[in-house]
């Protein structure tokens, strides 16, 4: 064992963690915060090949107590729930709709130069590792590749109301090299879809480039009242909830 781990081992046995979404002791994330990422919410998506996206979960109470401590406090042990939630929301609701693709670029949602300062890494690129193992798992050639960048883009999203949002990422998305995608089949991933400004942006950036965008995917989507179309399925049989 290294020292990292002998370190690891060592802090937990001094200051064990709590759940990071409800603070039960001893789980990165317990069981009743996991059922809640274990959802299947259907938004419409406009611009992709089947017009719709789908979430592990509702963005709130204790999901969102999770992602913000993932992605804005360097919680990395979160990596492995939320990827193994990602992967499930793939494998549930991709099957039919990559079968007989031979391959699939997954492209994470970008972030700003400021956030991945922050962070200390391109957080959304964890997802989307875990959306590509999961294709390859069906037998799909799927490759995660950051084609997308956000330029100047200043304060953030979490902070904003959905227009302030919209006009924060309106025309900062763009395709870093046209030449890798043009004609591809492309999933888009983020970790939280709001309003569904950033989800869009990158999909008009990527059909500008030629690619077709076949669906997108995260971790949670927020509410919204006047969206009479987004659908909620608990389905944990391996069926579409399309």
């Amino acid at each position: 064992m290294g020292i990292s781990a002998w370190l690891g081992v060592i802090r937990d046995v001094v200051l064990p963690r709590g759940c990071a979404g409800c603070d039960a002791p001893d789980a990165v994330v317990c069981g009743e915060c996991r059922e809640l990422l274990d959802r299947t919410v259907v938004f419409d998506m406009p611009g992709t090949s089947i017009g719709r996206g789908y979430a592990c979960a509702w963005y709130g109470g204790a999901v969102r107590q999770v992602i913000l401590g993932w992605k804005d406090h360097r919680d990395e042990e979160c990596d492995g729930p939320l990827s193994e939630a990602m992967a499930v929301l793939a494998a549930r609701c991709l099957q039919s709709t990559v079968s007989g693709m031979h391959t699939v670029l997954v492209v994470p949602a970008p972030s700003s130069s400021a956030s991945v300062h922050r962070r200390g890494r391109r957080h959304t690129a964890v997802l989307a590792a875990a959306v590509a193992r999961a294709c390859r798992d069906m037998g799909i050639d799927a490759r995660v590749v950051p084609l997308l960048t956000m330029d100047h883009v200043r304060g953030r999203s979490v902070q904003m109301g959905g227009g302030q949002r919209s006009r924060r990422v309106s025309g900062r998305i763009a395709v870093r090299r046209p030449e890798l995608c043009r004609h591809a089949h492309v999933i888009v991933v983020d970790d939280i879809v709001t309003t569904g400004a950033t989800m869009r942006q990158c999909v008009d950036a990527l059909r500008s480039s030629g690619t077709q965008v076949v669906t997108c995917l995260s971790v949670a989507y927020t509410p919204q009242p006047d969206a009479a179309t987004v659908r909620d399925s608990v389905a944990r049989d391996g069926t579409s909830a399309a």
